[in-house]
């Protein structure tokens, strides 16, 4: 494809290392952006996509095609354009943002002034980012003429645009495709046919093509989890869960009900109603009353455990006030556990959903709450016999005790939306990981974020005492495991707490935080559902947000 500007011979590559060029001539460009389409259509690859994977497609399509491997990272920006193309084709311009770089400018007569967003162009006509922002205005764009993307992921947070079209040297494209797809970017980019700081040249014609590209067909619009998230809170009124749980107002049923009120992040019963949503193809509809009760039996199942957590570990305070069991005592708290689980059980059995339905969320149900009990049960045991514990051992307890959760939740809004085996099966491995990637995050902001050195002290699998015995020294390794064998002093704790910094064992937990994440991703590449993997990522986004 031709572009609208002649291009100066400019040495391709970027200073200090990474060389990611773009072939200069226009008709070789669009040949290959015509082979990858073929080649997503031909694969049926859905996005988002992994770097892995569009790594794993641009080195076959190198080879087949006998393309310059220099151009390998051209070819993989190439594919996830292709991926996208059709979602973002269906979108309204008005809900789409046009991205420049401020290097487009002509450095020489260009007398625009920047603000805290970027370039305030002044519509001279001395540059093609004049005649690209009129083109894009023109139909409805937002257009930025900035570097980066963080003002472009602050706007789609917000809800405000969903499809980005970026032009950017393939350096920058590089740094910014991390972001873009933890948080399901739908874009089209561009890259600059060269690097460099002004006067950058860039393939305008193709650029005006992005901007341009619209399907006929109808736009289903993009499931907003913010949106869902405030809704399922909307449902935990304590007058409204007392009608619908059909209670009455004695003492334990008062104290069950206030402490299913009590606001938490309210994760589980998000996830439900996210995963029906985003297999039913329904962003916006009414929400059917099977999905409302079964959202909140979950929680419901969730609180009672929780209760019984607080009693097993002996905590004094959650959500900011006192436990159940040190407010009313244990018998009671127990007592009120085991209400909630009635609740949450009989509301799945009462829901509307076809009795199949019905009996398949149970089973489910059940087994989860088995496996819930046998980790719980493993924990509690090695409590009782505390030996130095490995970070896979750690992630073992992980694994058992809070995985099973993450499954049954997304697994019933599933069943509800009639999902196929596939997906059943990419959703186990999904909560595999981001029920472990959970539990390690928990453990980094019980460290990082309270201050104090309870974890260090109540003999808990922690991932940080893991990490930090894994990376200490011989002699600091003695201290770290005191902490799982033995009460420890304070002095020993702040000791401990000590040698933790000193190791950056919290920067190790991270690293270890995004393996998890990008292991979530990794097991939604089988789905040919973009609806459903662009809902997941930004739900492990969400949710796996430490680190």
């Amino acid at each position: 494809m031709s572009s609208d500007m002649n291009f100066p011979q400019v040495e391709h590559g970027h200073k200090g290392g990474k060389h990611f060029p773009v072939p200069p001539e226009g008709a070789d460009r669009l040949a290959m952006r015509e082979r990858a389409a073929r080649h997503i259509t031909e694969t049926g690859l859905v996005p988002p996509l992994l770097l892995e994977e569009l790594e794993a497609q641009a080195d076959a399509l190198v080879a087949t095609e006998k393309y310059d491997p220099k151009y390998r990272e051209f070819m993989m920006v190439l594919l996830n354009n292709a991926a996208w193309a059709p979602i973002i084709a269906t979108i309204p311009f008005e809900r789409r943002t046009l991205l420049l770089p401020p290097c487009m400018r002509n450095s020489q007569s260009c007398r625009a002034e920047f603000d805290k967003i970027g370039l305030l162009c002044e519509h001279c006509g001395g540059c093609h980012i004049c005649g690209l922002s009129e083109v894009a205005e023109d139909l409805g764009y937002t257009v930025l003429v900035a570097e980066g993307t963080s003002v472009v992921g602050q706007l789609i947070e917000s809800g405000q645009i969903d499809a980005v079209i970026g032009v950017s040297c393939m350096e920058a494209l590089e740094r910014s495709f991390p972001r873009a797809t933890a948080n399901a970017i739908a874009g089209l980019a561009v890259p600059l046919l060269c690097n460099g700081c002004k006067d950058t040249p860039a393939d305008v014609s193709w650029v005006r093509e992005a901007v341009r590209t619209k399907s006929p067909q109808g736009w289903a619009q993009r499931l907003d989890t913010n949106v869902v998230h405030k809704e399922v809170q909307s449902w935990f009124g304590e007058e409204d869960l007392r009608a619908l749980l059909r209670a009455g107002n004695t003492e334990t049923e008062n104290i069950a009900l206030h402490w299913l009120a009590k606001s938490g992040k309210r994760w589980r019963p998000f996830l439900t109603a996210c995963i029906y949503r985003a297999l039913a193809g329904d962003p916006t509809g009414p929400w059917p009353e099977a999905v409302r009760r079964v959202s909140i039996a979950i929680e419901s199942i969730h609180k009672a455990s929780l209760i019984y957590d607080d009693v097993q570990d002996d905590d004094g305070c959650r959500y900011g006030e006192e436990t159940v069991h040190t407010q009313h005592g244990i018998p009671v708290a127990l007592t009120a556990s085991l209400l909630l689980l009635g609740y949450g059980y009989r509301l799945i059995a009462d829901c509307d959903a076809p009795p199949a339905q019905r009996a398949e969320m149970l089973r489910l149900a059940t087994d989860g709450h088995c496996q819930l009990c046998l980790g719980q049960g493993s924990e509690l045991l090695w409590t009782k016999r505390p030996s130095q514990l490995s970070r896979e051992q750690v992630i073992e307890f992980f694994r058992t005790k809070t995985a099973p959760s993450f499954e049954v939740v997304l697994r019933v809004g599933a069943i509800l939306a009639n999902a196929d085996e596939a997906t059943h099966n990419a959703l186990r491995a999904y909560s595999e990981a981001i029920g472990i990637g959970y539990q390690v995050q928990d453990d980094m902001q019980d460290f990082t974020e309270t201050g104090d050195v309870d974890d260090i002290r109540k003999h808990r699998p922690s991932i940080m005492l893991a990490l930090a015995h894994e990376h200490a020294t011989p002699a600091e390794r003695e201290i770290v495991s005191a902490a799982w064998t033995r009460d420890v002093d304070l002095a020993t704790a702040n000791q401990i707490r000590e040698i933790i910094t000193r190791n950056d064992v919290k920067a190790k937990a991270a690293e270890l935080l995004q393996q998890y994440r990008q292991a979530a991703y990794r097991a939604l590449s089988p789905l040919r559902n973009s609806d459903v993997k662009m809902v997941l990522y930004r739900v492990a986004a969400k949710i796996l947000k430490g680190g």
